[in-house]
């Protein structure tokens, strides 16, 4: 994997594919914060990675860039969680809890196609969703640090 480097905005921006290594939770909420610059209407985030590697912590800090004072919590139990996002609103899905058989009847997508913000946690149980304003993000835990791969889908 590539070697700690500054996060920078214009590290995820210029090409469709991009690596990051983060090594403290707070590198990765920050990490989630520039990525919210390049959010818009309508966009699927899929946050991909094992259990306890960080994709809360990524999605934590979306919600700070929208200007969101509360702590962005797991939506395990609840499945969406809702935020003001400047005009849109901001979905946090969980699947973490749903069989993928069942994932297309709780209506989801009325909150991935209602062109708002869609951030899905367990995004691999979401099976058939395709979308042009689809993100991946790849959160892998390696000991301390979390290797984090950004990739704009079309």
């Amino acid at each position: 994997m590539t070697k700690n480097r500054k996060l920078s905005i214009l590290d995820i921006n210029t090409s469709k594919k991009k690596f990051f290594i983060t090594k403290t939770p707070k590198q990765t909420s920050n990490l989630g914060k520039k990525f919210a610059a390049l959010l818009k209407s309508g966009d699927i985030v899929f946050l991909k990675g094992d259990l306890g590697s960080g994709k809360t912590t990524f999605v934590q800090g979306v919600v700070k860039a929208f200007g969101n004072k509360g702590f962005a919590r797991s939506s395990s139990f609840t499945l969406v969680n809702e935020y003001d996002a400047n005009g849109l609103k901001l979905f946090h899905i969980d699947l973490y809890r749903l069989d993928p058989s069942s994932v297309w009847n709780i209506g989801i997508e009325e909150y991935l196609f209602s062109g708002n913000i869609s951030l899905i946690e367990w995004a691999d149980r979401l099976v058939g969703a395709e979308n042009d304003n689809y993100w991946n993000v790849e959160i892998e835990s390696t000991g301390s640090n979390r290797e984090v791969k950004i990739e704009k889908k079309k």
